[in-house]
């Protein structure tokens, strides 16, 4: 955890509770048939919900926030493939968490202060969220 002094000079109204934000993303397949068709959802859940209540599909705490794009790149060259593929992913990404990032500094009276905490995904995605190659 972040020392005290730092959270102290985020501003942090008393009763405000630290959100930890959890996200994932999981490519899939959409149909057996044609292994070309993919979707990439990407899920946002909160940290303060206990993981045995988290875990349940019943509890519908883990919401949809959108889609991210699934592209063969096939106009680039091979080597600048994977290049061009961060880009688009960081920035969709990063239009998906903007209304996440504005709550926070548009200067509302927040009670939540929501945090990234966590980005659950497999190796190639991780790979790709840290902008690393992958071996």
């Amino acid at each position: 955890m972040i020392l005290l002094s730092w959270w102290w000079n985020k501003n942090i109204l008393e009763g405000g509770v630290v959100t930890p934000v959890i996200l994932s993303s999981d490519k899939m397949n959409l149909s057996q048939f044609s292994r070309d068709k993919k979707a990439w959802p990407a899920h946002l859940t909160i940290g303060n919900i206990s993981k045995d209540v988290r875990q349940q599909v019943s509890a519908h705490v883990t919401l949809l926030i959108g889609y991210l794009p699934v592209s063969k790149l096939e106009c680039f060259h091979k080597k600048s493939q994977l290049l061009a593929g961060y880009h688009p992913f960081h920035h969709v990404m990063s239009l998906l968490l903007h209304p996440l990032v504005d709550a926070g500094c548009q200067g509302r009276e927040m009670i939540f202060h929501p945090t990234l905490a966590m980005y659950i995904a497999d190796f190639p995605e991780q790979c790709l969220v840290a902008c690393n190659k992958e071996s």
